[in-house]
């Protein structure tokens, strides 16, 4: 199935008619005139009645630019002595065009500043050829024709666009992009949407540990042989521990420290979003010791849980005692560095908590108990990250009862956010941001996408620098910081068996 629909603003033509910008007055029927529809990368010649350098005895002169502002367009208008030829280039990624006209002069020094849509003019001279050069806010629709008595070269810029396309990449899975300008700027958006009866959506660890540290989403999904993904959740830069409550087939990955909203895989196979609230400890003769973190650095006096998925050793120092415990039973005790179990884990203790162990000897029995919370219940998976975006199929944005502060809620951002539809299919989406072709999106902006491509709840992931997709070992998107940053964990879509 292929959709491709673009909407740009209604009656363009004949919003010309009737375009009232300030300091224009113009009578002349638009319809009478000769126009030149342009797309960004395509460059033009337009002629009317082209005139001479010197036409009835009259020299050719630009005596004027002129720059109007409504809430749908921006109008710049060079008023010429005599209608002549002119060319139009793109530049800067289709944010800049260019009008060059050759045969005429001008006794203007300089052109007005911007507005609206026109971040910027320049008027240049090359002997008897000059440029208009006009830098737009953004990669806008534009128009360029012209109109007579007086003779008249008008750029109008659209301030209000949309183009979206849903293609099938292959039987459960569609990729599409959606691009919006207006009054605010340019956004660009990608989009997955995955049907989990075809497609599994799992989290990876950078390198396969969460110890072995940061790995760019593209070696994370070809190692993995996924079709697509995007990043993961929050990471330490240090890439030692995840930031989070996270569960990968059972066993814990990370954890957070507030009840944060996150991606649900059942037992079944289906998937839900809900906020995961982690419990952890081990009892200790009838006593329940809570732990202070899993698979992340050891502190003063603390008490830390390692399983498999941190590495193949503990890497701690021989400060502490450590307990290695398989099927409930301590079956070593060391000081530091243990070897991890694939089928237990080790409790590590430091300074003052290790009074708590007092007298625990090999053999004794240690039972670790694990809960992510009555969303969570016993689902195998659950990729926590926050905050919730949409709830109900409406937008809610949860980032204050998730105690998020304003480096991920405020402003606009790159942004990455899932979404889960009414008919179970999963939504991966990426917003670009920072960069001409894309200012980001607010987590308001965000939610607002995900309601628009059908989700009835949706979550935040990672942003910033972190914000990608891949494709079918291709990026899709731009990431901000122009090249693919390291991270700590990725959501990829893999092929059923």
């Amino acid at each position: 199935m292929n959709f491709n629909r673009k909407k740009i603003a209604a009656a363009f033509l004949a919003a010309a008619f009737t375009l009232n910008l300030a300091g224009f007055a113009d009578s002349s029927a638009y319809g009478a005139a000769k126009k030149n529809n342009n797309r960004p990368g395509v460059q033009t010649t337009q002629s009317v009645k082209p005139g001479q350098a010197v036409q009835n005895g009259r020299q050719s002169l630009l005596n004027n630019i002129r720059v109007g502002d409504n809430a749908k367009y921006t109008r710049v208008v060079l008023d010429l002595t005599n209608a002549k030829k002119y060319k139009t280039a793109y530049e800067n990624n289709n944010t800049r065009l260019v009008i060059t006209i050759d045969g005429i002069s001008t006794p203007l020094a300089a052109a007005p500043a911007g507005r609206g849509a026109v971040k910027n003019l320049i008027l240049g001279k090359y002997g008897d050829t000059l440029q208009v050069i006009v830098d737009m806010q953004a990669a806008m629709p534009n128009k360029v024709y012209t109109l007579q008595y007086p003779n008249r070269i008008v750029i109008d810029i659209n301030k209000e666009y949309e183009e979206e396309s849903l293609d099938k990449v292959e039987d459960g899975l569609m990729s599409g992009k959606y691009v919006r300008v207006d009054g605010r700027g340019m956004l660009t958006a990608y989009m997955l949407d995955i049907d989990p009866s075809k497609f599994d959506v799992t989290m990876a660890l950078g390198a396969g540990k969460v110890s072995s540290g940061l790995r760019k989403l593209s070696t994370i999904a070809s190692s993995n042989g996924a079709v697509a993904g995007v990043n993961g959740g929050y990471f330490d830069w240090s890439g030692d521990f995840l930031i989070g409550d996270i569960r990968i087939n059972g066993k814990t990955a990370g954890i957070g420290t507030q009840n944060r909203t996150g991606l649900i895989k059942r037992k079944d196979g289906s998937y839900d979003i809900g906020r995961g609230s982690y419990s952890g400890g081990v009892n200790v003769n009838g006593r329940s010791i809570s732990f202070w973190g899993v698979n992340c650095p050891r502190g003063t006096d603390a008490i830390i849980m390692y399983n498999s998925l941190y590495g193949y050793s503990t890497g701690t120092n021989e400060f502490g005692t450590e307990y290695v415990i398989v099927n409930g039973r301590v079956q070593a005790i060391n000081k530091g560095n243990s070897v991890i179990p694939a089928n237990g884990v080790v409790v590590s203790v430091h300074g003052q908590s290790q009074a708590y162990f007092a007298g625990i000897k090999i053999g004794d029995k240690l039972t670790v108990e694990e809960g992510f919370g009555p969303e969570v219940g016993d689902a195998p998976d659950f990729y926590g990250a926050g905050p919730q975006l949409v709830a109900n199929g409406r937008v809610s944005v949860a980032s204050s009862a998730e105690q998020f502060g304003n480096d991920v809620a405020a402003g606009r951002a790159p942004r990455t956010a899932v979404g889960l539809k009414d008919n179970g299919h999963l939504l991966l989406m990426v917003v670009d941001g920072r960069q001409s072709h894309s200012i980001g999106a607010s987590l308001t902006e965000m939610g607002q996408l995900l309601v628009k491509y059908g989700a009835v709840k949706g979550f935040n992931l990672d942003g910033g620098g972190s914000s990608e997709m891949i494709l079918n070992n291709r990026i899709v998107n731009s990431p901000s910081e122009g090249v693919e940053r390291r991270i700590g964990n990725a959501m990829l879509v893999m092929r059923k068996n």
